[in-house]
């Protein structure tokens, strides 16, 4: 009788302390917490007033680094994809977690999430790195039970500190080095480090990156943007129409244009292929200009007005190439892929419908040079959206083009601006189309270049 009682008492004392390891085990980085700072109330409130509408395809989830993303990046990558910004600025992953508990996630279907949080974790002290990676693992199965579909795009935890050496950046690496263990099984979730493309080789952080080496500032969101947008639109299982050939045969006078380019091309003895839109177009009112630049090489001209890459895609699976073997294409088209604010390419899917036309070129003629020129300058002002976005499709195209054979990049887009970066009228009238003043700039400037490859 008495063992039967000692027994008893030694399994009170095992589920005592077992309970008590339960509690100890229930961290602060995982148990849900919320703020009451009148900002955050409202910001929350904001985030249940639209989730509550529906129709949210992207949940972007963090602290300020994604707060920050309110900007021009947003509207260049994720405003057309019915995103809505998750990101607290300084929250830890027990704000997230509360944030997740206290929204009407039963409305909305999403499709992916981005999540990347934990630096305030360690950067306030609240959790050690183990425990902040745990706490990142409860968020995405927080969003796993709420969306058990949903694809989860987790970011190793930004650098933070100048140098490699310096204390939050180790304990910010310390979170990332526990996250591919603790994921590793989840379902639906991939784990992405971008952290490398925001270093210096010598893994120092930038402050023209970082300024407060912390939080990005515009050029860090750029790379960041166009790291992770070929990940994400798969995560999204998107379709990109800039690499899906479409044809504007409603257009009498495009079905003439590519008419004429087919007869041209079946007579044969074609050296250079000029490839673009209506600024290629153009070249068909600088006729002495246009002789005088490349008319040695045989030239075509295969700019049509108002194309983008996906029609330039179309016209070459229809044109007989196989009559013609040119020594060089001169590529500059996809300003109209992203002329029209609701369009809904992002510049990096841009950039691979330039890259596509590229390889089709390349698996034709298999020795050509190919000449891609950054797309030029558009709009008066250097902060217009469209402006912003030709840079970003022209920053994306140097990552987009790597590693391609035969393949040169050309950049004289500034020497059609003023030393304030406007764009004069004298040099495009329309902010758009290139001015006999402009045509003349381009012909010097690609003269070298095209001499060179014809060799």
């Amino acid at each position: 009788m008495k063992r039967r009682y000692l027994n008893f008492a030694l399994w009170g004392i095992v589920l005592f302390f077992g309970a008590t390891v339960s509690i100890l085990a229930q961290h602060v980085a995982i148990t849900p917490v919320d703020k009451t700072d009148d900002w955050w109330v409202k910001r929350h409130a904001e985030n249940v007033e639209r989730m509550n509408k529906g129709d949210i395809d992207l949940l972007m989830i963090g602290d300020s680094i994604t707060h920050g993303w309110d900007g021009n990046y947003w509207e260049m990558y994720y405003a057309h994809r019915k995103p809505i910004n998750l990101g607290f600025s300084g929250d830890r992953t027990e704000h997230v977690l509360w944030r997740l508990n206290n929204l009407p996630l039963d409305k909305i279907s999403p499709k992916a999430a981005m999540v990347m949080i934990g630096t305030n974790n360690v950067g306030h002290g609240s959790t050690t790195p183990k425990e902040t990676a745990e706490g990142i693992k409860a968020i995405v199965n927080r969003l796993q039970k709420a969306f058990p579909e949903m694809q989860i795009l987790v970011l190793n935890v930004f650098p933070r500190d100048k140098k490699p050496d310096g204390k939050l950046r180790k304990k910010v690496d310390r979170i990332n080095s526990y996250l591919p263990g603790l994921l590793k099984n989840e379902k639906n979730v991939t784990l992405l480090d971008i952290n490398p493309k925001f270093l210096e080789a010598d893994g120092t952080l930038a402050p023209e990156i970082m300024p407060d080496f912390l939080h990005p500032k515009a050029i860090g969101y750029g790379i960041w943007a166009r790291t992770v947008d070929p990940v994400l639109s798969k995560l999204l299982d998107e379709q990109n129409p800039a690499v899906e050939p479409a044809d504007r045969l409603s257009d009498q006078w495009w079905r003439d244009r590519q008419a004429a380019n087919a007869a041209q091309i079946a007579k044969g003895e074609v050296g250079l292929l000029m490839i673009g839109d209506s600024i290629t177009h153009g070249w068909d009112g600088q006729k002495e200009l246009w002789d005088e630049t490349f008319g040695k090489y045989q030239p075509i001209n295969l700019g049509f007005g108002g194309d983008q890459t996906q029609h330039v895609l179309w016209r070459l699976d229809r044109l007989p190439l196989d009559k013609i073997n040119p020594k060089v294409a001169e590529i500059m088209i996809g300003t109209n892929n992203i002329g029209n604010p609701n369009s809904k390419n992002t510049p990096y899917q841009v950039a691979v419908g330039i890259r596509a036309i590229a390889e089709k070129l390349q698996t034709q003629y298999p020795e050509m040079k190919i000449l891609v020129l950054k797309i030029f300058p558009r709009s008066e002002a250097p902060d217009d959206w469209r402006r912003l976005k030709v840079n970003e499709i022209n920053a994306c195209l140097p990552i987009v083009l790597d590693g391609m054979k035969n393949v040169q990049i050309v950049d004289f887009g500034e020497k059609f601006l003023a030393s304030d970066g406007t764009l004069p009228k004298e040099m495009m009238p329309d902010f758009l189309h290139l001015s006999p003043e402009g045509y003349k700039i381009w012909a010097d400037s690609i003269a070298a270049e095209l001499e060179k490859a014809m060799k």
